[in-house]
């Protein structure tokens, strides 16, 4: 007689060994992971086939009309679509739950990324543009829209973190913290769009004021000389980059917290790793939020705010050695074995 293993009710039919391999070649039944895997591995071609185009055509990597835009879009939305997939099946979802939060994250990712690759192969900006009805709703649709429906999605992440479950405490712990530094980068992005401009000036909704018509966002004289995705020059203090680590939240939280239960690591060291990354986060946004909402440019920060955020990086990319060992321990263990 063939007897099988009820799944945990919190799992349903989503299966916590599935990866973006077995996604791959396996996408039956459909399970929500699976369909984020899919949907990854489609941002991820995204992201190559625009990074490469980039290289050919010979385009800027910088400015409001460059080919990096979608691709940096893409990479956003693959590595934020593949992290829900990892430890959805771990947390205490019910079955709306679980369609609204891959839904959402689909949305987002795939939308963002269409909208940003159509105005992007069109040369005309993405965001702040209202030159046309067109335009207009691209902006609108995709800044505005799907940039709400993705902070319900994550919301509903957060509630679900908060149910209990039988995963272990850190990477629980290490999904609330992910999803509040994620959640942090999206509120930063609505401000910038509050005032149509990725520079702060000192006030909110100043972007709503006045007609919308035409590229309404920064000129290039405010945002200042762009290096990697830093604006260190800016008339005003810089969103950019609290806002890019914001929705990186899963990547540099929730993953590392994920891959620690894949370790030998007693679970007091891994919550206490988890914290010390969780702070380091936190920290560094602290020390950027402080130097940009007092409208200061991120080149003129002081030697306190530079040592302190020094600090953080090197504790933060401290804990991910430590992570990385205990990995390849564990994994030179199971070979031994």
């Amino acid at each position: 007689m063939i007897t099988t293993t009820p799944l945990p009710p919190h799992a349903s039919v989503d299966d916590r060994g599935t990866t973006p391999w077995t996604a791959l070649r396996s996408p039956t039944p459909l399970t929500w992971p699976k369909v984020l895997y899919v949907g990854g591995w489609v941002l991820l071609a995204t992201m190559v086939f625009h990074i490469a185009a980039l290289a050919v055509t010979g385009g800027t990597v910088t400015g409001p009309v460059s080919l990096r835009k979608p691709a940096t879009f893409a990479e956003t939305g693959w590595l934020t679509a593949w992290s829900v997939a990892l430890v959805l099946p771990y947390l205490s979802t019910k079955r709306w739950h679980r369609h609204v939060i891959g839904g959402t994250v689909l949305l987002f990712g795939i939308g963002e990324t269409s909208v940003m690759a159509v105005q992007a192969w069109r040369g005309v900006p993405s965001h702040y543009n209202f030159s046309t009805a067109f335009d207009a709703a691209l902006m609108r649709g995709g800044a505005g829209g799907l940039a709400l429906l993705f902070l319900i999605g994550m919301s509903v992440l957060l509630a679900s973190s908060l149910r209990p479950t039988d995963a272990p405490r850190s990477l629980v712990v290490g999904v609330r913290l992910g999803v509040v530094v994620l959640l942090i980068g999206c509120v930063i992005g609505f401000a910038m769009i509050s005032n149509m401009s990725s520079v702060f000036t000192g006030s909110f909704g100043s972007g709503f004021t006045g007609p919308q018509t035409g590229y309404v966002g920064p000129p290039q004289s405010v945002v200042g000389r762009e290096y990697l995705l830093l604006h260190p020059h800016t008339q005003g203090g810089d969103l950019v980059l609290l806002h890019a680590i914001g929705i990186h939240g899963l990547l540099l939280l929730t993953v590392p917290a994920y891959l620690l239960d894949r370790t030998a690591l007693p679970a007091s060291t891994r919550m206490q790793l988890v914290a010390l990354m969780g702070v380091a986060v936190l920290g560094a946004m602290a020390v950027i939020a402080g130097q940009s909402f007092r409208s200061l440019p991120l080149g003129e920060m002081g030697i306190v705010d530079q040592g302190l955020l020094a600090i953080a990086a090197v504790a933060l990319l401290a804990a991910y050695g430590v992570v990385a060992r205990a990995l390849l321990r564990a994994r030179r263990g199971d070979e031994a074995r």
